[in-house]
């Protein structure tokens, strides 16, 4: 996690699926947690030197299959369970519905989504927009918000 004190703090992203890289920026909330984290981590019993940030408290990197037992103890938590087709959520899952709200508000608020839309594909990694083109399909929540956006421009209201 960087932060500079001329931009908003950031994590470092390195090697991902394709080999990519990339700055994401972070809430200043999230960016204290972070480093709350770093410290608490600082204590745990390491085997060997790692760079990945999420560790065991053994010292080791977190395996896909740990970090879904902590999501599926999290939700439960939450009081949130499988769908009808028995899936729990995943964090592919809450990806996808950062995304589809993030679009949803920039819709509320009567920004230029088009603008927008490379600005949300570089956060989530993706070198193209049309890369990030899956995130808006035409669900109720963006397509109620539209079509309100939509109605108010076709009355006169404002501009799409």
């Amino acid at each position: 996690m960087c932060q500079s004190t001329l931009s908003p703090p950031y994590l470092v992203i390195k090697q991902t699926k394709f080999h990519k890289s990339r700055l994401v920026p972070l809430h200043p909330t999230t960016a204290q947690h972070l480093r709350d984290y770093t410290h608490r981590r600082a204590h745990y019993p390491t085997h060997s030197p790692s760079d990945t940030l999420f560790l065991s408290r053994h010292g080791q990197p977190l395996t896909p299959w740990t970090l879904r037992r902590w999501l599926q103890k999290l939700c439960r938590q939450l009081d949130l369970w499988p769908t009808d087709a028995g899936r729990w959520p995943t964090p592919h899952a809450l990806r996808h519905a950062f995304a589809i709200e993030r679009i949803r508000l920039w819709h509320q608020q009567g920004a230029d989504v088009q603008a927008l839309l490379p600005h949300l594909s570089v956060y989530l990694g993706h070198v193209r927009p049309q890369e990030s083109y899956w995130y808006l399909t035409a669900t109720p929540e963006i397509l109620s918000v539209a079509a309100t956006r939509f109605q108010r421009y076709a009355i006169g209201e404002s501009t799409p």
